[in-house]
């Protein structure tokens, strides 16, 4: 018979396919508004707070631009 574990296990880490599924994004370029995103999601990875990471790329993935028509 064994025993179960009375202390946590160490933390699971992602494998990059899924962090990059996860976490990748592309910011329009000179939007100001993907760049601040860009800041607060680099920032939120940094310090390891990954439900406001995931959710600063899930907005800049979906962030609306206007598409430019062309005359």
């Amino acid at each position: 018979m064994t025993s179960p574990l009375k202390y946590p296990q160490p933390p699971v880490e992602l494998a990059g396919a899924v962090e990059a599924y996860l976490y990748d994004c592309t910011p329009v370029p000179g939007c100001g508004v993907c760049a601040a995103l860009v800041r607060e999601l680099e920032e939120a990875k940094t310090t390891k707070r990954w439900s406001e990471a995931y959710d600063a790329a899930a907005e800049v993935r979906n962030h609306p631009h206007a598409e430019r028509r062309q005359r």
